[in-house]
């Protein structure tokens, strides 16, 4: 089985470097342009299956992939951005700026960290392994997945699989509208491609 992770596309907070997390934003004009690419970049794929956020910015990348391959799409909660509480909205450089000690924190530990009043990074990476372990049974017969998800949750899956600290999650930073690829046979994962860009190169 071959296993798409695609970032979504871009968002105006994605381009004013602000902290998004559950916060529903669609997608820009740029991303509204990313996820055209990614449609031509599968026209001539075969896809059994795409899975995706349910937030708006993952499920217009979703339907405009899909718009050639008509494939069924298929929301899941668990594939959510981790909710980033009370920095949400903030701009990266203000948060670094007025929260060093609680960023620092959340770098040094990720998985027992919780941003106030949201998620820790281990919540995020629990629920969306969960969803993978359930991928491998329920759809084990299929060959082509595509899953449109977030940065952190994309990230904490290939921290999982490549078998790194959670605090590494950093090292796995991915552009909107890039691809990841994981390949998943005889029950191991191997990670064949990391935010791969090319399709966007125009």
């Amino acid at each position: 089985m071959k296993i798409q992770l695609i970032r979504h596309c871009e968002t105006e907070w994605n381009r004013l470097e602000r902290c998004q997390g559950i916060s529903d934003l669609e997608l820009n004009n740029n991303g509204i342009n990313q996820s055209i690419f990614l449609k031509d970049f599968y026209s001539d794929k075969h896809v059994d299956l795409i899975f995706s956020s349910d937030l708006k910015r993952t499920m217009q990348t979703a339907l405009e992939i899909n718009k050639n391959l008509k494939s069924d799409i298929i929301q899941n909660e668990k594939l959510r951005e981790m909710d980033q509480g009370d920095f949400e909205g903030l701009s990266f450089s203000y948060i670094r700026k007025n929260f060093a000690s609680q960023l620092l924190e959340w770098r040094s530990n990720p998985k027992k960290f919780r941003i106030p009043n949201g998620e820790t990074l281990g919540e995020v990476q629990e629920r969306a392994l969960d969803f993978m372990e359930n991928l491998f049974i329920q759809y084990k017969s299929h060959k082509n997945i595509i899953i449109v998800s977030h940065n952190l949750v994309i990230a904490s899956i290939l921290c999982y699989y490549s078998n790194r600290d959670l605090k590494d999650f950093a090292e796995f930073t991915l552009d909107s509208g890039s691809i990841t690829t994981l390949m998943y046979s005889n029950n191991k994962i191997s990670i064949e491609e990391i935010n791969y860009t090319k399709h966007l190169e125009r």
